[in-house]
């Protein structure tokens, strides 16, 4: 047993002490001599079964676990990058930045994950800052500095994971709002509302990304987005990192036509006024969305909302659901219906008159009847 008495000062201490391979990985020092046994004991057999961490790894700070983190996100998208750091700089590193990683408890995330909810934050927007802490905890497990992530175990947010439910136009509403932006991009919105396009789907499209067979359509293979802080403009894969081909519905055909001219095949088939691609913001301005979606009595429609409303006008029209996913770009049928199951709930009933009927509607029971005639009531 590597359990030492000592006395220092007239008073009695015991110092434990680990060793792996014949060299001393660690030691602590006890007043009573079962606690020394006992935290013996204790890594010993963590060493045993290959779970021991080195104590002086946990003491480092939360800030340098979090800077090799973010290096090791170099692989993720730019958005969600710029994400990462944003939820670590203005959420986390205030609280737990220079607080090392053994003394952070699972009662102070709580009580953390309380006062951003007090301070306002919406449950969603916490969620996710739970969920970068609990990634770079899980870092810091990879790279042997702990053993428990102790974010893990609390409790999420009531509500942050509860997905906002989009609106959707009608077809008619979608054609009144194209008449009721301004310009020549208002015609945009068709393209959205009716071929499913996310906007930086929509931004991405080139010239050459037109295709005629087996019949007329879109290629999508890259996005255009905006980036958070700054509001740059840079080319990123799309949000699958699969490209999709998207079919034309008539009324698309003359408007990408008209678009695309005589470009050459890398020119972007939408661009801005300047010859670049277009920025959501700039459009929205251009067209005077704000204007636009109050004239038709929707002040809340967001430009991803024209998305919904292609799942709706899709679906609506008895487009299969593996149709839709392809169209746009989900991952399964399933993930389509579960996102968009609800819109189709007309078509049910639509279903329910076409099925039974065929026997003639029952006959309906006489004035004071009270079984179906040709029956008796048994005593």
């Amino acid at each position: 047993m590597s359990v030492q008495r000592y006395t220092k000062g007239g008073q009695v201490r015991y110092r434990a002490r680990i060793k792996s391979h014949g060299r001393e990985v660690a030691t602590r020092v006890f007043d009573r001599k079962s606690d020394a046994v006992a935290w013996e004991q204790d890594q010993t057999r963590k060493l045993r079964l290959g779970e021991w961490t080195d104590p002086k790894r946990g003491r480092v700070s939360l800030s340098a676990v979090a800077i090799d983190w973010l290096e090791s996100r170099s692989s993720a998208k730019r958005r969600t990058r710029e994400a990462d750091e944003a939820d670590w700089r203005l959420h986390i590193a205030p609280r737990f930045g220079n607080a090392p990683l053994v003394s952070i408890t699972s009662a102070e995330v709580s009580s953390w994950v309380g006062a951003q909810i007090t301070a306002g934050r919406s449950p969603s927007s916490v969620t996710r800052y739970l969920a970068t802490l609990r990634s770079i905890l899980n870092y810091a497990i990879a790279d042997g500095r702990m053993t428990v992530n102790v974010a893990a175990a609390v409790k999420l947010p009531s509500g942050g994971q509860a997905r906002r439910d989009g609106i959707h136009l009608t077809e008619d509403q979608l054609h009144d709002l194209a008449d009721a932006c301004q310009g020549t991009y208002a015609e945009m919105v068709l393209v959205l509302g009716l071929g499913g396009l996310r906007w930086g789907e929509l931004a991405g499209l080139q010239a050459g990304d037109r295709v005629y067979v087996p019949g007329r359509g879109l290629r999508l293979q890259r996005a255009v987005l905006a980036s958070g802080g700054s509001g740059e403009l840079f080319v990123d894969t799309l949000k699958n990192k699969r490209a999709r081909t998207v079919p034309l519905v008539d009324d698309l055909v003359p408007i990408v036509d008209r678009w695309a001219g005589d470009k050459v095949n890398a020119a972007w088939l939408f661009h801005a006024p300047q010859g670049g691609p277009l920025s959501e913001g700039n459009w929205k301005r251009s067209v005077r969305w704000s204007a636009a979606i109050k004239a038709i009595g929707m002040p809340k429609l967001r430009v991803h909302d024209l998305r919904h409303t292609a799942a709706s006008v899709w679906l609506g029209a008895g487009a299969d659901p593996k149709v839709v996913q392809r169209i746009l770009g989900h991952a399964s049928a399933a993930m389509t219906m579960d996102l968009y199951g609800h819109l189709i709930d007309q078509n049910l009933w639509d279903a329910a008159k076409r099925i039974g009927g065929t026997r003639g509607a029952p006959r309906e029971l006489g004035p004071g009847t009270t079984e179906p005639p040709g029956e008796e009531t048994g005593s």
